[in-house]
């Protein structure tokens, strides 16, 4: 076919009507609208597959759902009727204190004769609702990003006598903890009720003007207002068929002269005015626009990957959800606690960078500018402060970033901790995101006045912080912390890696700029002999720093940070090989909740390990039904690394190259679809199964030149505009083309062009139930049993004197140890069976546990020698009758030896 027969072809496509299917494999059919540059997803129904479904009342607060608006988040349970924990991300200094919690209940009560119940949290509308039979229905929303949010009652029984609405506070005499300056005012609860509402405030006389007011009123019903005790006042709201309770967190940051109680008091006024039907349109609306910005699609037959990618959608919600605020998203706190304050403080007295990095750098490839800026802001508008603290500390003219810096820019928290108070390369970080923030916009205004100024000032100070060895001529950094892992060393990898990620575009941009040409030859200078990263003995791979060796203080894995965040190497790379080295190696694989392994294994082109890393950090890290976390290193990290390593798998353009699929799972059942957008302003869109990659659609946001990376290595391959003719033919390695601002493009096989596919919309069918990714794993709750495959984690079972530890070699990534006397692990209410077989590892010669069924002991179980106590396991079976139900028992008796259990499996009849 020729090329005007291929434009032809594509136009009439996009003039046909088209067909809507599921989102499956579809060898023949394609899904990329050429007239919008964007995937065609009817996003209200595909995004219905992923709602996450609770089908039994949560009576556990850390289970609560998750729901927000932008700036305030709730979690949501079920106990005598319904409770919310509100957090609004700009109430207090880095969200030490959530603000306070509501409770809505009804005389009788909500639940009160219901033979059906469900919780629905639909992420397309963002709206949370629960249902009672079919007569009563509570709905939880919000003003778009604000500091208001609602609850709107529809309850249509007849009988209902009453209904009150409290809002309370924890006892605050004992608080502790945050960066806060005036514990005394955060103490300090002072309440109204009025024919207004009620509310409650405090931190009111905090000198960095945080504090805030939560406040209540109703519309569509008469009220009456009652203050109850020093930190709970409440609403006695008259039975109505329905009506809408109005919630106000107003902080005082954001207030008026920052007085927060007549601020709370106009946020209700102008809500109810607004009405709940226009509000929830707003919000929904909002919402709606939100997700229509990119795409994401990751699935297999196995279901697995369905699985990743419905939290890849949660978690997006998640951290959007308190993502618009003035100061950041804290990776702790959040906009979400169910737990009064008591372990918000433990690291509300900064922003971790390392760890606030993972929660948002996903963001700009999902299109979600407005997210990232928040973290950004930080920095930037700290610019003063810091370049005086530095100026002060190393009588340098620059800025360094602390580690752990406050909301106004302090280092309270760096300077007093050996951990982080020699850590040079943060700066780099910010800068860099900055740069990219620019990248990913084309904004020269903000290059110009925010990302460029402060790139400069970190350049000048690690060019101040470099010496220059006499006898080499080699630019060194002759001590300082490879991050938090290595202390005092000499050329951590770290500070070599963040000079040659920032230089680089400092200098670039000051061209473009047309500024600091002097600066700009002394960058050059340094770049050009910056001493070389440590190297291995085998000259095999990288060290964290020049010898000698010390021992590690955390559990980081310091040479990948070159893949990722600091991006000077990666697929293509010349020292590929050793960075694939150093991440075969790393000491500390999926270490902690802010583990970044899965995303540097798709900066590798690691599909398979990038897929199962997706898998190993929800199976260590997701604890809870509602996708969080019991860690106390931290709430959301996790969650930003999932996002950000689906990203990277799917698309990169870290370096101004656009890859498609660069880290696909080999699984040949597997199917992507993504609408992202690249460095450059390009929006790029794609498709593979197991047939390959179909096409690749390029949307050019703002006329920059544009190279991918051929994804059909060797084979002719066109490029054309979607409105006209060819722009390119090549079988080139690297495609470059010019492109026009707000115009599509079409990369395509000539063997097989866009329109050799039918068009197809996505869409989905609306998820009702739980869903599981392993034994442990799960998001919803179900009202069914989970399906009983014989096979029973050792963790998942009831443990008496051991604990679960991480193993990466075990199933599940996760096996019981330190079994003793005494130890004992138990299965309940297994299935029937005749063999058990069980999976282990022991150094002891032999290992020996005692076996009982239902309380009775059955016999001893010798575990022969595995010489690991983690990494190699194996199997022991034990031929004994199992009876429906029964109780199973491992236990270490007296004359047992140690064992490590892996899983049990029952087998047989």
């Amino acid at each position: 076919m020729n090329l005007k027969s291929l434009a032809a072809a594509a136009l009439s496509l996009v003039s046909l009507a088209y067909w809507t299917v599921p989102a499956i494999a579809a060898p023949a059919m394609q899904s990329f609208n050429s007239a919008a540059g964007v995937m065609d997803v009817d996003y209200a129904h595909y995004l219905s597959k992923h709602d996450i479904v609770f089908n039994k009342p949560i009576t556990n607060p850390l289970y609560g759902v998750t729901v927000g608006n932008g700036r305030l988040g709730a979690m949501v349970w079920n106990t005598d009727g319904l409770t919310m924990q509100v957090s609004g991300v700009d109430a207090s200094e880095e969200t030490a204190f959530s603000s306070g919690v509501i409770h809505l209940s009804a005389a009788p009560g909500m639940d009160a004769g219901a033979a059906k119940f469900q919780q629905r949290l639909s992420l397309y509308d963002g709206v949370l609702t629960t249902k009672y039979d079919a007569d009563r229905t509570v709905t939880v929303m919000g003003a778009p990003n604000s500091e208001v949010m609602g609850v709107h009652v529809d309850d249509r029984r007849a009988g209902v006598s009453a209904v009150t609405l409290d809002l309370s506070l924890w006892d605050v005499d004992k608080l502790g903890g945050g960066d806060v300056p005036n514990m005394d005012t955060w103490r300090t609860v002072t309440t109204y009720a009025d024919a207004t509402g009620i509310g409650l405030s405090r931190g009111q006389a905090d000198p960095n003007n945080f504090g805030y007011t939560l406040a209540a009123s109703v519309e569509g019903a008469k009220f009456t207002a009652q203050t109850i005790g020093p930190n709970k006042v409440r609403l006695v709201i008259t039975p109505s068929s329905h009506y809408t309770i109005w919630i106000a967190c107003a902080s005082r940051l954001n207030a008026p002269g920052h007085n927060s109680i007549p601020q709370a008091q106009r946020l209700l006024t102008g809500v109810k005015s607004k009405g709940y039907a226009a509000t929830l349109s707003s919000y929904e609306n909002w919402w709606h626009a939100f997700w229509a910005k990119s795409f994401v699609q990751y699935s297999n037959a196995s279901g697995d990957a369905d699985y990743l990618e419905n939290m890849y959608y949660l978690y997006t919600y998640m951290i959007a959800a308190g993502g618009y605020a003035n100061y950041p998203f804290h990776f702790i706190n959040g906009a979400y606690s169910a737990v009064a304050d008591q372990h918000s403080s433990k690291w509300s007295v900064a922003y971790w960078f390392w760890n606030q990095r993972d929660v948002y750098n996903s963001f700009l490839a999902s299109n979600h500018v407005a997210v990232i800026d928040g973290f950004n802001n930080l920095y930037s508008r700290n610019f003063d402060a810091l370049k005086s603290y530095t100026k002060t500390k190393y009588g340098i003219d620059g800025i360094w970033v602390p580690e752990t810096m406050g909301w106004d820019g302090n280092a309270r928290h760096t300077d007093d901790s050996d951990f982080t108070k020699n850590i040079y390369s943060t700066g780099t970080e910010a800068a860099n995101n900055m740069y990219d923030r620019y990248r990913y916009t084309n904004d020269d205004s903000y290059l110009r006045t925010t990302a460029y100024p402060f790139m400069k000032e970190i350049a000048k100070f690690y060019t101040s912080k470099l010496t220059k060895n006499a006898d080499t001529g080699k630019y060194e950094m002759l001590i300082s912390n490879a991050h938090e892992t290595y202390w005092r060393v000499k050329n951590a990898i770290t500070d070599l890696a963040a000079v040659r990620s920032l230089f680089p575009v400092a200098i670039s941009s000051s061209e473009t700029l047309g500024v600091d040409a002097d600066l700009r030859a002394q960058w050059r200078d340094v770049l050009a002999n910056l001493a070389p990263y440590p190297v291995a003995d085998d000259g095999l791979s990288y060290l964290p720093h020049d010898p000698p060796a010390i021992k590690m203080t955390n559990g980081e894995n310091i040479t990948s940070e070159l893949l990722w965040p600091y991006s000077v190497t990666g697929i293509g790379s010349p020292d590929y090989a050793k960075a694939l080295n150093n991440w075969n190696s790393r000491p500390n694989p999926y270490s902690n909740v802010w583990s970044p392994d899965a995303i540097q294994a798709a900066r590798l082109g690691l599909g398979d390990a990038a897929y199962q890393g997706l898998k190993v950090m929800l199976e260590i890290y997701q604890t809870y039904p509602n996708g969080r976390t019991d860690n106390t290193n931290g709430e959301f990290e996790y969650m930003g690394v999932h996002l950000l390593a689906m990203n990277e798998s799917l698309l990169q353009s870290y370096n101004d190259k656009i890859r498609v699929f660069p880290a696909a799972p080999s699984d040949t059942s597997f199917v992507g679809r993504f609408t992202l957008l690249a460095k450059g302003g390009f929006l790029v869109s794609s498709e593979r199964d197991n047939a390959g990659v179909k096409y690749v659609g390029v949307k050019s946001l703002y006329g920059n030149p544009a190279t991918l990376v051929n994804p059909w290595v060797g084979q002719a391959v066109i490029v054309r505009n979607a409105s006209g003719g060819a722009v390119l033919k090549s079988s080139d390695p690297e495609l470059q083309f010019t492109t026009t601002a707000n115009t599509v493009y079409i990369v395509e096989r000539a063997s097989k062009p866009l329109s050799a596919y039918k068009r197809v919309t996505l869409t989905g069918k609306a998820n009702g139930d739980a869903k599981f990714l392993t034994t442990t794993a799960m998001i919803g709750s179900s009202t069914l049993a989970r399906p009983d495959t014989g096979k029973y984690e050792a963790e998942a079972a009831e443990l008496t004197q051991c604990f679960a530890s991480s193993d990466l070699a075990a199933s599940n990534v996760r096996e019981v140890t330190n079994m003793r006397l005494g130890s004992a692990v138990t299965f309940r209410n297994v299935r029937a069976g005749g063999k058990l077989s069980i999976q282990y590892c022991t150094f002891s010669d032999p290992g020996k546990l005692t076996l009982y069924v239902n309380g009775t002991r059955i016999q001893d179980v010798v575990f022969p020698a595995t010489k690991s106590w983690t990494g190699t396991y194996a199997i022991t079976t034990v031929a004994v009758p199992i009876p429906k139900g029964a109780t199973v028992t491992l236990r270490y008796d007296d004359g047992d030896s140690g064992v490590n259990l892996d899983y049990l499996r029952i087998e047989g009849s």
